[in-house]
């Protein structure tokens, strides 16, 4: 990956996203993909107490029918897997993530500060054929349905393998993100019919293997259906900005680590949390 965090900060403040080639080096990539495989593959072989974090396509597609009517059904999405909710808990690569340097790289660029805090982990198999986006494709804000302080808040998507439009690539209007919190905490924002976006308006990812997204969560965007015959995975984080503070009663794995912190306390935290990562560092 190359270092140009100048560029990044600029990219980020000015369309509300970012996508940086490279994030993933090649072996790490070749490691996290088949671990995800052995999730999303076999579910069967899902340890007892982790399974309720799986939550599967043909749950979606039962809650969603309107979307589906005629297209898809329940039982043709047979065991796919639509996400894995605190991937973290899985294997050890995956919670390495939290502390995985390009990313803090960026981020830190990004945030302009090391006190930025990890949210979550989950992964995002979008199976072949029948892979579905998020309210059939229309656009949204994340915002409405998150409880900060303040939503200074970045997405990152970690691509494992190409995003393309066929894939269901994640679409930006660029320069939405530049809204107040309380405009973009409106409801309204949860679902924009995604007619009303003309095409000179939005901006469709398209990027290799390895590489990242990073987008500002109150950026309008969309994510497709995946109707192409190969399977794109993904895995998503959320960290939030200096001083942001959840305002719910949910927390999820690894909830609050602030894994650049020059405070000794979370200097500390990390250490502990993670020790087989620090080994032999004083």
């Amino acid at each position: 990956m190359e270092f140009e965090p100048e560029a990044w900060k600029k990219s980020y403040e000015r369309d509300g996203f970012v996508v940086v080639r490279d994030v993933l080096d090649a072996g790490v990539l070749e490691e996290l993909r088949a671990e995800f495989l052995k999730i999303s593959g076999n579910v069967g072989n899902v340890p007892t107490h982790l399974r309720d974090k799986l939550f599967f396509e043909r749950q979606h597609v039962v809650n969603n029918r309107h979307y589906y009517e005629g297209v898809l059904t329940p039982e043709e999405c047979g065991d796919a897997v639509r996400q894995i909710d605190d991937l973290a808990l899985f294997h050890p690569m995956f919670s390495a993530l939290i502390c995985h340097t390009p990313t803090l790289d960026v981020l830190e660029a990004l945030f302009g500060s090391t006190e930025f805090s990890f949210n979550y982990l989950v992964g995002r198999p979008k199976e072949a054929r029948v892979g579905n986006g998020i309210s059939d494709g229309n656009f949204h804000r994340d915002t409405p349905g998150e409880e900060f302080t303040y939503f200074n808040t970045v997405l990152v998507i970690l691509c494992l393998d190409p995003m393309t439009a066929e894939n269901g690539a994640t679409a930006f209007v660029p320069g939405s993100h530049k809204v107040s919190d309380e405009e973009a905490k409106r409801p309204y924002w949860g679902e924009v019919d995604k007619h009303s976006i003309s095409p000179e308006e939005k901006f469709v990812v398209n990027c290799p293997a390895g590489a990242g997204v990073f987008f500002n969560t109150k950026i309008l965007h969309a994510a497709g259906h995946n109707r192409s015959e190969r399977t794109r995975h993904a895995i998503l984080s959320e960290w939030v900005g200096p001083g942001v503070l959840p305002t719910s009663p949910e927390r999820r794995a690894y909830h609050g680590l602030k894994p650049r912190s020059q405070e000794p306390a979370f200097a500390r935290q990390i250490r502990m949390t993670f020790p087989e990562l620090f080994a032999g560092q004083p």
